[in-house]
């Protein structure tokens, strides 16, 4: 049985989460930092914590030995050029040859339902080719995998799109989104370290209710409880304009055409019914959102 899972990106916006649904779950959380004190202000007091650089082939061989699985919740930042060195290519690759010399038993890793829906061509945005292909590291390092596929997470208003006391919208949305909470996709990720055994699987996260990016704004606005929000939205030519000048916006040009076009199909039956539906519609995030 797996007991010891390794989380990479614990910290993170989206790996917090997981971290807590895990312990909760009953299984020991362990995370290397180069932080130590700064990620123990952050992650629960239950983790495990080892000091060292996960990019060091010595510090993350000593980690992962007294390992049973890995958890991977790795991004891109919005400063980072394609020639940079990446934590999900370089470093997944890393993790990955180490983990096959310490006999991980399982490794996990978030994808995206809007990467995944992007087709491969010559234009592909350098970001989703980056994320396909680490995907195809995982399904090529013969450790028994998992791969997450969650729709747009409910949480991202508060990260990335409210912006003092509005939202901000970067261009429209054409198509709905099956919005998804972080703690219902946290709580399904710790289910498949309990069900699973040296199956690969690939699951499609999504919630229950649909909206385009207005819709779900304005539901936003209507339940927030302690102030007055407005809805902004930045024109497409604007978005554009700013990109000329700046690389932080140029990610955010390419990231909203991604979903703004993004044609969301509903495929998440299999999933819920290995890891138990989602519960937490958009209506009860918004009115818990203060």
């Amino acid at each position: 049985m797996l007991k010891n899972i390794a989380v990479f990106g614990a910290a993170g916006f989206h790996g917090l989460p997981v971290v807590h649904a895990l312990l909760q779950a009953g299984f020991n959380v362990s995370v290397l930092s180069k932080d130590v004190g700064k990620d123990k202000e952050i992650l629960p007091a239950e983790v495990n914590f080892q000091e060292g650089n996960w990019m060091y082939h010595h510090d993350l061989k000593r980690f992962l030995s007294t390992q049973d699985a890995v958890y991977c919740s790795l991004s891109v930042d919005q400063h980072e050029l394609p020639e940079d060195s990446q934590s999900e290519t370089n470093g997944l690759r890393e993790i990955i040859n180490v983990a096959q010399e310490c006999g991980i038993r399982r490794i996990a890793y978030m994808s995206s339902i809007l990467q995944y829906n992007q087709v491969e061509s010559d234009d592909l945005w350098w970001v989703f080719q980056l994320k396909k292909d680490a995907v195809n590291y995982i399904r090529d390092c013969g450790i028994p995998y998992t791969v997450f596929y969650p729709s747009t997470f409910m949480e991202c208003f508060e990260s990335t799109y409210r912006k003092g006391k509005y939202i901000r919208l970067h261009g429209l949305s054409k198509f709905p989104v099956y919005f998804i909470s972080d703690k219902d996709y946290a709580r399904m990720v710790a289910k498949s370290f309990q069900v699973l055994g040296t199956d690969d699987r690939e699951y499609f996260m999504q919630g229950n209710d649909c909206y385009n990016m207005q819709e779900a704004s304005q539901l936003l606005i209507k339940h927030y409880g302690s102030e007055i929000l407005k809805l902004k939205v930045i024109p497409d030519w604007l978005l554009k304009l700013y990109a000329l000048f700046d690389i932080r916006w140029k990610f955010k040009l390419e990231l909203a055409n991604a979903l703004n076009n993004n044609n969301e199909f509903y495929i998440s039956e299999d999933s819920n019914k290995e890891l138990g539906k989602p519960e937490i519609s958009f209506t009860s995030f918004a009115k818990q959102t203060k």
